[in-house]
């Protein structure tokens, strides 16, 4: 079911697993938990890896590498593991995309579509 409390969860978490079978587009889990300082191990396809590889490349897994998964746990367990990239911010990242957006805006020329026909 739902649950309005996953932020609290998160954060009195010490590790966060995102372990979808299917590739999510985006990923948002991992950078909430990794927002908060909680490392994430995750498998690495569709958003769940982008984001892993960019801000804690260490918590990747082979998509289903269940021993792998272990082994990482055990490792992170041990503190081990690598340390966690800073997330930006929401505000840092709405001005890069609006950044991107303006960029591709800026290079058409203004066309207005016709659609009398």
């Amino acid at each position: 079911g739902q649950r309005s409390d996953l932020r609290e969860i998160m954060a009195v978490s010490d590790l966060v697993l995102s372990l979808s079978r299917q590739p999510e587009s985006f990923g948002r889990t991992v950078l909430e938990a990794l927002s908060l300082g909680v490392p994430v191990l995750g498998y690495n396809h569709g958003g769940v890896g982008e984001q892993l590889g960019v801000f804690f490349p260490e918590g990747r897994v082979a998509p289903s590498d269940r021993e792998a998964l272990v082994r990482k746990c055990l490792t992170l367990a041990s503190g081990r593991l690598g340390h966690l990239a800073a997330i930006p911010s929401l505000q840092d990242m709405c001005a890069t995309t609006l950044a991107v957006y303006r960029g591709l805006v800026s290079d058409r020329p203004a066309t207005i579509p016709n659609h009398s026909n």
